[in-house]
C-alpha cells in the first residue's frame, strides 16, 4: 500500500492506556494502542527482577512502587514507532498520561530522525508540511513528575547512593568490553532483553546473574504487515534506553552504561537533505537528547555509553584480548530474527554486512585463520560478500542499514594505511563521568594480543 493512502485512511494513532501487575515477584505490563477504526494492539513485557528483591517484598514495595506509574507511561511512549509505522498516521494522540511541550518536542524529533531509514526505504516524503503531530490527551504546561521530589528524595537518594552498574547485553563483542572492564570496579547487573542464548552465555561466562526483559508484540502487526501495510526500521536502543531506566529503578542501580561507540555518528546515506542514520538512537545525539529528558523524569541515574570515546575497531582491539569468548560470542543479526529457521546453523551466517565488517577488524588483532576458525570462514575472501565489502568500503554511495564500522575504519582494516591514526583516537563524552573514563583510558593504552 501507499503510504498517503494509508494516512488519509488512518489519520489518527493513539496510545491509549497501560496496566501492570506483580505476579509472583515479576512486574507484567500491558501497553494499548489503536489505530481508529479498524486496528487495536496490546504489547505485553514482563520484567524478572534477578538478582535484586523480588517486586513487593520488604522495603521494595513503598520505595519502588510509588515510582512506576510515569516510567512505564514513558516505556509505552517509547514503544509506540514498533506500531505506529505500520499506517504513518499524521497524528499521534497520548492519553495514557501528561507531557509538556518540551517533552513532545523530544518525542517528535525521536520520531523523524529515529524513523529515517523506514521513511528512506518507504520513499515516505517526511519534510512535507505537517507531516507528524503529538498530542498529550492531557497536555500539561509543566513536564511529568521528577522521580524523587517530595517525601521520596531521601530515599532515592539511599537508594542509588551506591555502585551498581546496569549493563545492556546484545552478546556482542561491544558490551563484553564494557562488562570486562566494569567488573573490577563496580556490582555489574547484566540487563537482556529478550535473551537468546549467546545473550545467556556471555553472562555465564562473565560469572554475572542478568536481569531480564521479555517482550511480546501483538500479532496483528505481523497480520498487517502480510497485508502489505508499511514496516521498517525503528530505532531500538532508544526503547531500550526507556526499559533499561524501569530496570535501574527495580534493581537500585545508578548508572545505566551502554556500549555504543564512536562509530554510531556515521550516516548511511542522505535523503530528502537529512542524513539518514540506521544507528541514530545509539548516536551521541540521541544520548545527549536523552540525558536532557531524564531531567525531567529523574535526577539521580546517570546515563552513558562506556565505549562512547572509541571507534568499533578500537572497540575490538580491546575484546581480543578476552578469548574465552571468542567461541561463545556473535554480532549477526540473523541471531535475533523471529522465525528460528532464519537462525545460522552455527552463530554466524557468513554473508551479513555484520559477518563481514567484525571479521574485517577481528583480523587485525587476531588474523585471517583464528577469525576463520570462530566463524567458520572468513566473510571478506568470499566471493559472494564483494557487494558488500563495496558497500562497507565507500565504493557505493549507500553504506549497509547495519551496526557496523564507518567507512574510513572499512579501509583502513582492509588496506592497513591510516590504521594507527584511528586506534589512537579519542574522543570525550561529556555525559560520561570521569571515573568511568579512566578506567576506559587506563585499559584502552594496554596492548592487544598479538598477530596470530
Amino acid at each position: 500500500m501507499k503510504y498517503q493512502e494509508l494516512r488519509h485512511k488512518y489519520p489518527k494513532f493513539i496510545y491509549e492506556k497501560f496496566e501492570y501487575e506483580i505476579v509472583n515477584g515479576d512486574l507484567e505490563i500491558k501497553f494499548f494502542y489503536s489505530i481508529p477504526p479498524d486496528h487495536h494492539f496490546t504489547h505485553k513485557i514482563n520484567l524478572s527482577p534477578n538478582p535484586s528483591p523480588k517486586l513487593g517484598e520488604g522495603n521494595q514495595r513503598g520505595e519502588v512502587l510509588p515510582t512506576l506509574d510515569n516510567l512505564i507511561f514513558h516505556m509505552g511512549l517509547s514503544l509506540m514507532p514498533s506500531y505506529w509505522k505500520s499506517t504513518c498516521s499524521p497524528v499521534i494522540e497520548i492519553r495514557a498520561g501528561n507531557l509538556s511541550a518540551s517533552q513532545i518536542s523530544f518525542w517528535e524529533k525521536l520520531f523523524l530522525k529515529g524513523m529515517g531509514e523506514y521513511f528512506y526505504k518507504n520513499q515516505i516524503d517526511f519534510t512535507e508540511k505537517d507531516f507528524l503531530a503529538l498530542s498529550a490527551f492531557k497536555t500539561s504546561p509543566h513536564p511529568s513528575p521528577r522521580l524523587g521530589e517530595g517525601e521520596e528524595g531521601e530515599v532515592f537518594k539511599k537508594i542509588w547512593g551506591n555502585n551498581k552498574v546496569l549493563v545492556p547485553v546484545g552478546g556482542g563483542k561491544d558490551s563484553i568490553v564494557t562488562l570486562e572492564l566494569l567488573k573490577p570496579h563496580y556490582n555489574v547487573i547484566p540487563f537482556l532483553v529478550d535473551p537468546v542464548p549467546l545473550m545467556l552465555n556471555v553472562c555465564k561466562t562473565a560469572s554475572l546473574s542478568p536481569f531480564i526483559l521479555t517482550s511480546t508484540i501483538d500479532p496483528h502487526l505481523h497480520e498487517l504487515n502480510s497485508l502489505g501495510y508499511l514496516n521498517g526500521h525503528v530505532p531500538i536502543t532508544a526503547t531500550h534506553s526507556f526499559e533499561a531506566l524501569l530496570a535501574a529503578q527495580i534493581t537500585e542501580c545508578k548508572y545505566i552504561t551502554f556500549s555504543n561507540e564512536r562509530s554510531s555518528d556515521e550516516g548511511n546515506t542522505e535523503y530528502l537533505d537529512h542524513t539518514i542514520n540506521h544507528q541514530y538512537s545509539k548516536s551521541l545525539e540521541f544520548e545527549t537528547d536523552f540525558n536532557q529528558y531524564l531531567l525531567f523524569l529523574n535526577s539521580h541515574i546517570s546515563y552513558f555509553s562506556f565505549l562512547r570515546p572509541l571507534y568499533e575497531i578500537q572497540i575490538t582491539k580491546i575484546f581480543s584480548r578476552y578469548p574465552q569468548y571468542f567461541k561463545i560470542f556473535s554480532s549477526c543479526n540473523t541471531n535475533f530474527k523471529l522465525d528460528p529457521k532464519s537462525h545460522p546453523k552455527g552463530l554466524w551466517c557468513q554473508h551479513c554486512p555484520k559477518c563481514v565488517s567484525t571479521a574485517m577488524m577481528l583480523a587485525c588483532f587476531i588474523g585471517k585463520d583464528k577469525v576463520s576458525e570462530i566463524m567458520g570462514s572468513y566473510p571478506p575472501d568470499l566471493p559472494e560478500n564483494i557487494s558488500i565489502m563495496d558497500d562497507l568500503l565507500g565504493k557505493n554511495p549507500v553504506k549497509p542499514f547495519e551496526c557496523v564500522l564507518t567507512r574510513a575504519e572499512a579501509n583502513a582494516a582492509f588496506t592497513g594505511k591510516g590504521l594507527d591514526r584511528i586506534l589512537s583516537s579519542w574522543q570525550d563524552n561529556p555525559n560520561m563521568p570521569k571515573e568511568f573514563e579512566d578506567i576506559l583510558k587506563s585499559q584502552y593504552l594496554t596492548p592487544s594480543v598479538p598477530l596470530s
